[in-house]
């Protein structure tokens, strides 16, 4: 039996090879369709595991040649961490409390020095991402500042000296490679103007490159280039803020003796992070840490991997129907070839075998050839990448990626090609001899199943919606829309036998589609299938905007400008606004300008915080889960009764609420703030109450009642008091922004000090984006301010949109013109009899066109239909059926009609038009079989 099998798939790899060589362009298409996904995810294996550091990428990047380790805060308490350092978390014992630590980085040095190996020091790293106070002559230059002696001894490979020297002084600096190639050249200055420090000049004395250099535009300098020692002495350790940008601090354990696991756990308790080069390299026992206990492992849920199984056999059945067409028409141009095998004494199941043989060898092949043009392109791209400074460490082949692919692709070619063989197993061998073409129904069995799929998967999609059940309603449609696949065929011959009353090039594009359903049957469905995911994620898409546009609150009126004065200097200067007035003026078309007023910052390190109670009794009513699962709930407090109000998810973003507390005004800022479209809620702030849009908050006696709360930065001095200030909601009718705006005349009342914290104002002209960016470098270098336009809500989903519609149209022609080209090709003999018979030349072009139609729009009509289900049902998953929410709150269904219209009809009509205009009219008369 064994010996058999071997005989007959030995002959039937010779007949596939030789069938493969003898019809190269039919091949080459079903190559092409499972190649390329193949091909693709090749590159993405390379991508994905270059870009995947190990440990001792860290190191190699990290600590160059020489460094022992790298010493970073977390913590102002004991931690445990992972070997490498990349995972940590604080210990149960003691309690978390992260102001326990050292309040400066120098105190941290100081701290964790004596624990390192006696004979190794630490060399200090600083570095300032995003500065904006960079210029190369008149011109802002955006940098990552970096404060290293990297020629210190035991940091070598840290850095490459590519060209100059070195910088010897604080006054020179060298670049990156990038900024090189960008124009910095050796012997240029620049200059650097921190926000409260003196202007500094710096000369650029060489060019540097490495893998450390990961920001890409990089400056260094000797330690006190950029930040002097005082600020250095006097910032906090770890990551912060610092001239606008945000730090990172470090410290680099350099010497002759490693850092060993126990000088690890050591530095842990001090609340440091450790990247040792000897740890990495020998790592301590399992048992020796602690991180690796279960408590601190995350497992991927089981719901998200069965989604993933689910979606990718899905992808994997788009690939088979593309690649079906072309395999159907290949199995029935052997025809002759397999009925002869028959009329020697072959089974049927040796036919299936050559069939199957046949697609398995341009899949193996195929396969095995995109696999390694994938990985050649993969390593283009990274090659790419790191020309424009994307740090990608290694280039690391995934043998086993490969292998897993090329498996992958050579069964889905199998799968595409297993009705075709049942089908030639059942081959009518005197039929097939005397070249005879014959139509058989479609089979009621594969029709009927294929609709009690989609019952049974719209029903368990539907149902399950409701639930927190993602892989069973992601099932529920998978198995929906392989019905619609099945019963593809019979939909087909349905159409047929409606096409009685139309025209006859239509009719005779259905006629045909049903005699030759194994290949219009994929075609159609592979368009379905398309045209559902891609209608699918339209429909959820156009959700997702009416979601975010009806929650959308502006913090202005439309065009509105607010100047919010921020200091970035780490000595607190004061912002200029009198500057930052005069520059918004002279760029911008300024109409009205009035200052705001906000709680000034206390000099004596004590915080107020206003927080509003709701009544005794109230309930604030049940609120739905929002987008992506996470529900709204109140957040502790310690108010007796958690009172604090307003009620969780009532207040919207766009609170009137500026970087230094809530808006105090008389009602002349609020007028600017809503463009003079509320009239009553700035006499309300005139007569001293407060506005407010959360009516949850007014108490039965009309006021409302505000926790007042001081908090010292010492813990000494906090105490909580309650006040009571008259309030109105704010009135119906008025423009309606979102949150509490409290009277000036209230500050005193709660122990309030006011300053002018900004302005707001109002425009002649609409102001650019562009505009708003320039002005606001300038804003910021000049006067230490920002600048918000208010815009209204601006939707980020049309280019998503956009994409979705060319993908889907791409798939569906693709599809489409596989069938149509492969019926043009079978249909040669048709054709010539038209023209024996006087057709017109423009017959073809007609035929095709209708051939074109029925293909795209039965797929196009169904797949529209299916993908409105989906969405509907992706959309229920949205909400959390268990309570009841505003309407605000809860998803809609919003159909994209425009959109919607454009896959259904606009597709089908395009593939109609490039059919009939890439067609040729010439009409050849050719001989029939038997003839």
């Amino acid at each position: 039996m064994i010996f058999e099998r071997i005989v007959v798939w030995r002959a039937a790899l010779r007949l596939a090879r030789r069938d493969v060589w003898r019809n190269k362009g039919r091949s080459a298409l079903v190559a092409l369709m499972v190649a390329l996904p193949v091909l693709a995810l090749a590159a993405v294996s390379v991508l994905w595991h270059s870009d995947e550091r190990d440990p001792q990428d860290d190191v190699r990047v990290r600590l160059g040649v020489q460094a022992q380790a790298e010493i970073t805060y977390a913590y102002g308490v004991a931690l445990v961490q992972t070997t490498d350092g990349r995972g940590y978390t604080t210990r149960d014992d003691p309690p978390v409390d992260e102001e326990s630590g050292p309040a400066t980085m120098a105190q941290f040095e100081e701290a964790v020095t004596p624990l390192i190996p006696a004979r190794d020091q630490v060399v200090s790293e600083w570095s300032v991402d995003s500065n904006r106070n960079l210029r190369r002559g008149d011109r802002l230059l955006g940098a990552t500042l970096r404060e290293i002696d990297y020629t210190a001894g035991g940091l070598g490979g840290l850095l490459e000296q590519v060209a100059g020297r070195a910088p010897e002084q604080a006054g020179e600096v060298v670049v990156s490679r990038r900024l090189a190639d960008a124009g910095v050249k050796v012997g240029e200055r620049l200059t650097y103007r921190p926000t409260g420090d003196p202007e500094r000049s710096l000369t650029v004395v060489g060019v540097v490159d490495g893998l450390t250099l990961e920001n890409g535009k990089e400056i260094i300098g000797r330690p006190g280039t950029f930040v002097s020692a005082a600020v250095r002495e006097a910032l906090r350790p770890g990551d912060g803020t610092y001239d606008g940008g945000y730090t990172r601090s470090r410290l680099i354990v350099v010497g002759p003796d490693p850092v060993t696991w126990s000088d690890v756990l050591d530095l842990n308790e001090r609340g440091a992070v450790v990247l040792s080069r000897q740890v990495v390299a020998d790592p301590p026992p399992a048992s020796q840490v602690s991180y690796n206990n279960d408590r601190y492992l995350v497992d991927t849920p089981s719901e998200v991997v069965g989604v993933m199984v689910v979606v990718i056999g899905m992808v994997l059945l788009q690939i088979a129907l593309l690649a079906g067409p072309a395999i159907a028409v290949g199995a029935r141009r052997n025809q002759h070839t397999l009925a002869l095998l028959a009329a020697t004494g072959a089974h049927r199941r040796h036919l299936r075998t050559v069939v199957l043989a046949t697609n398995g060898v341009i899949g193996l092949v195929s396969c095995t050839v995109a696999a390694g043009l994938g990985t050649l392109l993969g390593m283009v791209i990274i090659a790419v990448l790191r020309a424009h400074d994307v740090s990608i460490v290694r280039i690391d082949v995934h043998s086993v990626d490969l292998l897993v692919l090329v498996g992958v692709g050579v069964l889905t070619s199998l799968g595409a090609s297993l009705i075709p063989a049942r089908q030639a197993a059942k081959l009518d061998v005197v039929a097939a001899l005397t070249g005879r073409r014959g139509y058989s129904p479609p089979a009621l069995r594969v029709p009927v199943l294929g609709l009690v799929l989609v019952a049974v998967g719209t029903g368990l999609a539907v149902f399950t919606s409701k639930a927190d059940l993602p892989f069973v309603t992601v099932l529920g449609l998978g198995l929906a829309e392989v019905g619609l696949v099945a019963a593809s065929g019979a939909i087909v011959a349905l159409a047929a036998r409606l096409a009685v009353h139309l025209p006859f090039s239509a009719r005779f594009a259905l006629r045909d589609a049903a005699r030759q359903r194994s290949r219009t049957a994929p075609a159609v469905a592979a368009v379905l299938a398309a045209i559902a995911g891609g209608s699918a994620a339209l429909v959820f898409m156009a959700a997702q905007e009416d979601y975010d546009h009806r929650n959308y609150r502006p913090a202005a009126a439309s065009g509105v400008i607010a100047v919010d004065a921020i200091t970035y200097s780490f000595d607190d200067a004061e912002p200029s606004l009198p500057r930052a007035e005069a520059l918004l003026r002279k760029e911008l078309p300024i109409g009205t300008l009035q200052p705001f007023r906000t709680p000034k910052s206390a000099d004596d390190g004590v915080d107020v915080v206003l927080n509003p109670l709701l009544p005794p009794g109230f309930e604030c009513p049940p609120l739905a889960t929002l987008q992506g699962g996470v529900s709204i709930s109140v957040s502790p407090s310690s108010v007796p009764d958690d009172d604090l109000g307003p009620c969780p998810g009532r207040s919207e973003p766009g609170t009137i609420d500026f970087e230094h507390g809530n808006l105090f005004d008389d009602g002349t800022a609020l007028q600017v703030l809503t463009d003079g479209a509320a009239p009553a809620a700035a006499a309300a702030l005139k007569a001293g109450r407060v506005v407010t849009t959360d009516p949850e908050v007014i108490w039965p006696d009309g006021k409302v009642h505000l926790s007042v709360e001081r908090w010292s930065d010492d813990g000494q001095d906090d105490t909580r008091t309650t006040v009571a200030l008259d309030a109105v909601p704010w009135p119906s009718g008025d423009q309606k922004l979102t949150g509490l705006v409290y009277p000036s005349v209230a500050a005193g009342k709660l122990g309030l000090e006011l300053e002018t914290s900004g302005f707001l104002a109002d425009t002649t002209r609409s102001v650019s984006k562009g505009q708003e960016e320039r002005v606001n470098d300038l804003l910021h270098t000049e006067a230490g301010v920002q600048m918000e336009v208010e815009r209204g809500y601006v939707s980020s989903y049309t280019l998503g949109l956009l994409a979705l519609l060319v993908a889907a149209a791409v798939v569906s022609l693709v599809g489409t013109f596989t069938a149509v080209g492969l019926a043009a090709a079978e249909s040669r003999a048709d054709l010539s009899t038209l023209a024996a018979v006087g057709a017109g030349p423009g017959v073809r072009r007609r035929l095709a066109a209708a051939q074109a139609g029925v293909i795209s729009g039965l797929g196009g009509v169904l797949g529209v239909v299916s993908g409105i289900l989906a969405g509907w049902v992706l959309i229920r998953m949205q909400h959390d059926w268990s309570s009841l929410a505003s309407d605000e709150e809860l998803w809609r269904l919003v159909l994209p009609w425009r959109y919607l219209l454009g896959v259904g009809l606009g597709i089908p009509l395009l593939a109609m038009l490039i059919a009939f205009a890439t067609t040729r009219s010439r009409l050849t008369v050719v001989r029939r079989p038997g003839q």
